[in-house]
């Protein structure tokens, strides 16, 4: 198993953040404009039991179905997804949403993923860019949202 964690502090509330990935618009936002996916269905909650479908391009010729539910929350801290059924052996997504040291009205954002895929000395060296852009992505989308920038503290993998 193998471990991917994208982490941004943001000028924001730790609740306003957690609340956007609660509303609806922040999956259409964080994931409708993704190139090769296409929403089959859409989470209603982030509630444990909520699931989500999408068809991902793997290769130009090749797509597949991607499912997850969501097998963890609590409010304003963290919600956790779980692949289902897709295109890896295991992906466990928790994103979490922490209190930062520069005070209230700052937070932090850390989406952690546990990961293996087929092949793996050889797909780590083209997942790691894939996942560090797709998510330096989504935290500046996120940040897009509110009017902000956010602030890599650090991508790690391991």
């Amino acid at each position: 198993m193998h471990t991917f964690i994208y982490r941004s502090s943001f000028p924001i509330k730790k609740e306003s953040l957690f609340h956007f990935h609660e509303d609806p618009i922040g999956f259409k936002t964080l994931v409708g404009g993704t190139k090769g996916v296409e929403i089959i269905k859409a989470p209603k909650s982030l509630q444990v039991g909520e699931e989500v479908i999408l068809k991902v391009t793997i290769l130009p010729f090749w797509k597949q179905t991607w499912i997850a539910k969501h097998i963890a929350y609590e409010k304003n801290n963290f919600f956790q997804d779980n692949q289902e059924q897709g295109p890896f052996r295991k992906f466990l997504h928790t994103h979490c949403f922490l209190d930062s040291p520069e005070g209230v009205t700052s937070s932090i954002l850390s989406d952690e993923i546990q990961i293996d895929y087929f092949l793996w000395p050889i797909s780590r060296f083209f997942l790691f860019p894939i996942l560090y852009f797709m998510f330096r992505k989504r935290h500046a989308l996120t940040a897009k949202h509110f009017g902000v920038k956010p602030k890599l503290i650090f991508c790690r993998y391991s």
